[in-house]
């Protein structure tokens, strides 16, 4: 992830560069990856994997395996 350093040496320091992202690619062995590093999806405060609903102006909250009983703008 030096890429910065790395172009700013090729081009001494003449180039211009720009990245964008470009989203996630799909993993191969996610289960091997969430075993490895021990991942519990339930416990992610930050990336939390439930959803938020709202009804009569009051929000809720529905686990991720529940969420699409729950919507109404599907497809």
């Amino acid at each position: 992830m030096n890429y910065i350093i790395e172009f700013t040496a090729f081009t001494k320091g003449k180039g211009k560069i720009n990245f964008v992202f470009d989203g996630y690619d799909i993993c191969h062995n996610k289960e091997e990856v969430i075993e490895k590093i021990g991942y519990d999806k339930n416990a992610d405060i930050d990336y939390t994997s439930t959803s938020i609903f709202c009804s009569k102006g009051q929000s809720f909250l529905v686990g991720g395996e529940e969420a699409e009983s729950y919507m109404h703008c599907l497809k």
